[in-house]
């Protein structure tokens, strides 16, 4: 219910510009798997109910793809869920959940917009009663929907009364999925016609999910990095411990971070990235600073001692204690 209440605040506050969540790529026709699925292993109570199968796998794409319902799947090879699950009392001892409650446990993962006063209404039609189009989940149309660029919250209890959320950059830079935060949510949070702010109270757990995730929302000090007077500038390379110069600078995000994968924190050695640290190869002048005064001709491990460049380098081995980087350079620093 909380995180329901946590993305009504989002789409009832944040700015909203274009992006689209994409359901599946376009093109993609998912020939080998079924369009509909019909259930009815309750049609002693109630009618079948037809599973959309082909859109659920197109939905599929938001999470971790098609084991968000298979489960126990070998070699890409998907099974049907009456292959393990079965309705029969006996098979019940071995632990394994019935065929029923296999089907709710998945479907209640996103569908929770059921209610207490007629649970089973919700999406079930008893034998006898007249077939409408569909119960509302089912049948509301489900058009892609954009996201936010950015989302604006309010902190009034916060020295800083100003949270800004940067939702693009996370979808789009750093390749978040949409189930990376939003789990356990009803479909209705996002696509239902009613969008409006919720007004959230408990713990910092609660207001911080899902951003503790990644982020350490108890660092001292640190309250200060989101919470503002003013709306702040999302991310950029100084915030982290390896801010951007020279070249680095004019390079694409996906030149050093893995494009099929949510960016993660890389290890600072440029070895993890360059391969032509070798005299004769490589120019000094890249990393800033023109090698001087015989400098020019030494290997690389001579002052970089074991090949460690995320290091200072070591002065040491030639000079003692008579200098030391960065207060003595070994050449001309470039502007």
């Amino acid at each position: 219910m909380v995180k329901s209440l946590i993305v009504a605040c989002i789409l009832g506050v944040g700015l909203f510009l274009p992006g689209e969540i994409l359901y599946g790529a376009d093109g993609d026709t998912f020939p080998e798997i079924p369009e509909n699925i019909s259930l009815e292993s309750l049609k002693n109570i109630f009618q079948q109910v037809n599973f959309p199968h082909r859109d659920h796998a197109h939905m599929s794409a938001m999470g971790e793809g098609c084991v968000t319902c298979h489960h126990y799947a070998d070699d890409d090879i998907y099974d049907p869920c009456a292959d393990c699950h079965t309705n029969d009392p006996d098979d019940l001892n071995n632990g394994i959940p019935s065929l029923n409650a296999a089907f709710h446990r998945k479907c209640l993962n996103c569908h929770r917009g059921w209610s207490v006063s007629n649970v089973c209404g919700t999406c079930h039609v008893k034998q006898g009663e007249e077939q409408t189009v569909g119960s509302p989940i089912i049948a509301a149309a489900k058009d892609r929907i954009k996201y936010p660029i950015i989302v604006n919250y309010v902190t009034p209890k916060a020295d800083g009364q100003r949270v800004s959320f940067r939702h693009a950059q996370h979808v789009e830079m750093f390749r978040f999925k949409c189930a990376t935060c939003h789990t356990n949510e009803n479909c209705a949070t996002c696509h239902g016609a009613q969008q409006v702010p919720e007004i959230l109270s408990g713990s910092s757990e609660i207001h911080h999910f899902p951003c503790s995730k990644c982020h350490d929302v108890n660092a001292i000090p640190g309250c200060e990095k989101c919470h503002r007077a003013q709306a702040s500038e999302g991310f950029t390379h100084s915030l982290t411990s390896f801010p951007l110069k020279a070249f680095h600078a004019e390079r694409n995000c996906t030149d050093c971070h893995d494009a099929n994968t949510s960016v993660k924190k890389l290890n600072k050695t440029c070895t993890n990235c360059h391969e032509n640290f070798e005299l004769g190869s490589f120019d000094h002048a890249a990393t800033g600073l023109i090698l001087e005064l015989g400098h020019e001709e030494f290997e690389c491990y001579e002052c970089h001692l074991n090949e460690d460049f995320s290091k200072p380098p070591s002065c040491y081995d030639c000079h003692e204690d008579d200098m030391k980087f960065p207060e003595d350079l070994p050449g001309t620093r470039l502007d």
